[in-house]
């Protein structure tokens, strides 16, 4: 892997680090400050402002990143139908917030919706400079804006819930984590030039943005339908338990998808420009994803009711049987988060599109059917439609790089042996604790320790590429912080 890429990744992986703590330890706090319903009501809202949200960015971040000239007439252009878009889609959502909230029997939803428009005024002077940001691979500066962001969302939101504001302090700290992304990307690019309307390029930036939008859109509508359904036919408290499921579920894969996100598609654009080697990019990606990825999560499958209770409090109790479906089920999509990169580096996305619209039909199907039947029934559903998400993605990418599933069953089997040397330590003990699954907190904290040992253990038996990653980036820090002393 290339220094720039390895540094490129450090810088992220320490961002998102730093984010989920703080994440982490938000949403420990806020589960106990506000209830199941409270925060039903605000992932119901605050997903419908994210879904309008995909569909204002239009694709305008991830077209600054592929494109081969981001001049300024490009970046003006991006820009400006930025612009148009979040004064459009922000209008239409104030208006349509009393028909959402009546839908739903909720005018506090009316409130939270409301509020979640503001974002939409700033946000459209940042995303073109983040979009700069990534392309130059210039992760430091934006591990600084996004933790300072992450700092500020919860440092709000705490002390209104606190006084009482309800699932309201959770939206008003997402304002002002756009707010401030908005504020330290303009003055780490002070260029005010990027900012001066201009529509030369509407039709590449229009063709492009269109079809990331709509794919957006259609993936995040999939995503959102299971908390609109569970809220309008078994009340907030259900989406609620399931949402928080959901979110201790992703928790593995959003600490890694999320630090390799940012770098994936600028490094593919840029080995699609050199002419590199996609197919081994991409099977080292899954590679180290997986090494990652489904250790946690067999782990969190086993300890999934301390986590509960230690995270959120014995008032959730009722989602620890959803978070081990969902973690078993989230174990089927290790390489998912290089499909959209990937086709995008390629000039694909249409089919990036197509691959969307042909998986999630039927998905939706099953979801709709299991959410009407509860949430359990729900998040049993994840085992049918995330394997056949993953069949239907890994046919458009297989096409593209000339992969087949033996390349990706190979590229696996040491991740195959290092989650077992993860999961056996912890597995032991929950069979022969008298609590079974419920553990106490000495055997969750020896079952802990005893899956990172076991999953070092485990890279460096197999020696599995993760481990050489682990060691170069080690030296790299090393060497970097010596030069930085010096």
């Amino acid at each position: 892997m290339p220094d720039s890429i390895r540094h490129s990744l450090a810088f992220s992986f320490m961002e998102k680090y730093l984010i989920q703590a703080i994440t982490i330890g938000t949403t420990a706090i806020m589960a106990r400050l506000l209830t199941p319903a409270e925060t039903g009501l605000f992932m119901i809202g605050y997903g419908l402002i994210l879904l309008i949200e995909a569909f204002r960015d239009f694709g305008v971040g991830a077209y600054i990143v592929q494109t081969r000239t981001p001049d300024l007439p490009t970046v003006r252009t991006a820009f400006t139908i930025n612009l148009l878009m979040s004064i459009v889609m922000g209008l239409g959502l104030f208006t349509a917030a009393p028909w959402i909230g009546q839908a739903y029997d909720a005018p506090e939803l009316v409130t939270i919706l409301r509020i979640g428009t503001l974002s939409f005024l700033l946000v459209p002077f940042g995303t073109p400079l983040i979009g700069l940001m990534r392309r130059g691979m210039e992760f430091r500066r934006l591990a600084l804006i996004n933790v300072m962001a992450a700092l500020a969302s919860a440092g709000l939101a705490i002390p209104l819930a606190t006084a009482g504001f309800g699932a309201a302090s959770y939206v008003w700290g997402a304002v002002l984590s756009g707010t401030v992304t908005t504020v330290i990307a303009f003055c780490c690019r002070p260029r005010l030039e990027f900012f001066r309307p201009s529509l030369r390029y509407w039709r590449e930036v229009g063709s492009f943005g269109m079809t990331a939008s709509v794919l957006t859109l259609v993936n995040m509508g999939a995503d959102l339908l299971p908390r609109l359904l569970l809220g309008r036919w078994w009340g907030f408290g259900a989406a609620g338990m399931f949402t928080r499921a959901t979110t201790l579920s992703q928790l593995p894969d959003r600490m890694l998808a999320s630090a390799l996100s940012p770098v994936v598609l600028p490094a593919m654009a840029t080995q699609v420009r050199n002419g590199g080697n996609l197919k081994g990019a991409y099977l080292r990606g899954h590679e180290l994803m997986s090494a990652v990825q489904w250790p946690a999560l067999a782990v969190l499958a086993l300890l999934a009711a301390p986590v509960v209770r230690i995270l959120l409090g014995p008032q959730w109790l009722e989602a620890v049987p959803l978070v081990r479906i969902m973690a078993i089920a989230t174990m089927m999509l290790a390489p998912a988060f290089m499909t959209y990169p990937l086709l995008v580096a390629v000039g694909r996305v249409r089919d990036a599109l197509l691959a969307s619209l042909i998986s999630l039909p039927p998905s939706v199907l099953i979801v709709v059917a299991a959410a009407y039947a509860g949430p359990e029934a729900l998040a049993a559903s994840m085992l049918l439609t995330a394997p056949l998400q993953m069949a239907v993605a890994f046919h458009f990418i297989a096409r593209v790089i000339d992969l087949n599933w033996r390349d990706l069953l190979l590229a696996s089997r040491a991740s195959m042996a290092v989650t077992a040397a993860a999961a056996a330590v912890p597995a032991a003990i929950v069979l022969s604790s008298p609590a079974g699954f419920d553990l106490d907190i000495g055997r969750t904290i020896i079952a802990c320790a005893a899956a990172a040992l076991g999953w070092l253990g485990g890279l460096y038996r197999t020696g599995h590429p993760l481990s050489s990653e682990i060691t170069g980036a080690c030296r790299g820090l090393t060497r970097s912080l010596s030069r930085n002393a010096a």
